[in-house]
């Protein structure tokens, strides 16, 4: 495995954990939940962003 798709799919992983992570803490640690969220949200971008620097690299 390279470690361009090493990255992506650790940065994949941690999305999905920060969502699940989100989605338990919504009742009970609402606070934890809005970060994890934000997190989540955060992920994404960056994976996009590494996404398209590694088409060209």
């Amino acid at each position: 495995m390279s470690i361009k798709a090493f990255h992506i799919l650790f940065i994949v992983f941690s999305f999905i954990l920060s969502m699940g992570v989100g989605y338990w803490g919504i009742k009970d640690y609402p606070i934890i939940a809005l970060l994890s969220f934000v997190g989540g949200v955060l992920l994404l971008y960056y994976g996009i962003q590494i996404f398209k620097k590694f088409k060209t690299i």
